[in-house]
């Protein structure tokens, strides 16, 4: 999703585009998709049999093709001009992304289903299928350290100085940037995703329970029960935490409290986490859903999320008694 289109990969090997705001049919392209698209520099990045694809996000016209040798195992990143991809071979392909040039490529000797994640500061981490967790050098590819953990472990999450990543030992594991542990804090199931907000680390986990922590310390905030068993890793911004759940519904909540803010329930199973723009602005559509029946659903603020607080009557008046002046 991008600030005007919805783009949908579908099994009848074709591309749609539809219009975020209205859900109009706006291009459609007959291009066999393999994996989650990437959107970036008004183009959108595709992943099909044996070759990368940027068509234009406009009209969906083609403006570059690059082969790859290995399937595509991870869903494509967009990030600052760069498009990243991962194959099932375990290399980390990193393309320019407004011509499909390869700048460098890398290979981490293991696949990964998680797509790699940008630190903000210059580094890729990567979760890996045999417990480890990578860190590499953005610009050129080098690999920079690797911690070997225990279990199945989670997509990372990047908060400043810190990655986060959580395993099926139940455990959330919390690393600085030169690979050095920090802390970790034991949860009541497998840690199924992790988000971050500023200086607060939320983790969703099988024991049913949405956890806050802090970034520097893994202090426990907050802990809350999701009402639902949680099938994709939370989201967090501006103050709101999304957490997608099986039954199916979307359950939000308040991130400095953990109050449940509300809720809504899909119109089937969730083909993919829900598409959620950060920038909320009211009456414009923020949060987009899939199904796997083929329903595309559209959610919209109806108000600015900061409320004023509401009237209520006056049980005294402000300020305090002045005694009269004397008049001379």
């Amino acid at each position: 999703m991008d600030l005007q289109r919805v783009y949908l990969p579908l099994r009848n090997d074709s591309i749609l585009a539809l219009s975020r705001e209205t859900g109009a049919t706006i291009w459609t392209r007959e291009i066999r998709v393999t994996t989650t698209p990437a959107v970036g520099d008004g183009l959108v990045y595709v992943a099909s049999n044996g070759a990368l694809r940027a068509v234009d996000a406009e009209n969906g016209a083609d403006r570059w093709l690059t082969p790859v040798e290995d399937a595509v195992t991870a869903p494509l990143v967009w990030d600052n001009g760069w498009l990243l991809v991962i194959t099932e071979s375990g290399e980390l392909l990193a393309l320019r992304a407004v011509d499909g040039r390869v700048i460098w490529r890398r290979s981490t000797d293991a696949r990964s289903s998680y797509r790699v994640v940008p630190s903000g500061d210059g580094l890729l981490y990567l979760s890996l299928v045999d417990g480890r967790l990578v860190a590499i050098a953005g610009d050129t590819g080098a690999l920079l350290w690797e911690q070997m953990l225990p279990g199945t472990i989670s997509e990372p999450a990047a908060a400043r100085d810190r990655v986060f990543v959580g395993s099926t030992d139940n455990f959330l594991y919390a690393f600085d940037r030169r690979g050095r542990f920090e802390w970790k804090w034991r949860n009541g199931g497998d840690v199924i995703g992790v988000a971050t907000d500023r200086d607060v680390i939320y983790i969703a986990s099988l024991d049913n329970i949405i956890r806050a922590v802090n970034r520097g310390n893994g202090n426990q905030r907050w802990q809350e029960p999701t009402g639902t068993r949680p099938t994709f890793p939370p989201r967090a911004f501006g103050g709101v935490i999304v957490l997608p759940g099986i039954s199916p519904t979307l359950t939000a909540f308040v991130g400095a409290t953990g109050t449940v803010q509300g809720t809504f329930a899909a119109a089937g199973e969730l083909v993919g986490p829900p598409l959620i723009d950060p920038a909320l602005k009211p009456f414009g559509v923020a949060f987009v859903t899939i199904t796997r029946e083929g329903v595309v659903e559209a959610l919209r603020p109806r108000a600015m999320i900061f409320r004023d607080p509401a009237p209520v009557p006056l049980g005294s008046l402000p300020g305090r008694p002045l005694a009269r002046e004397r008049v001379r």
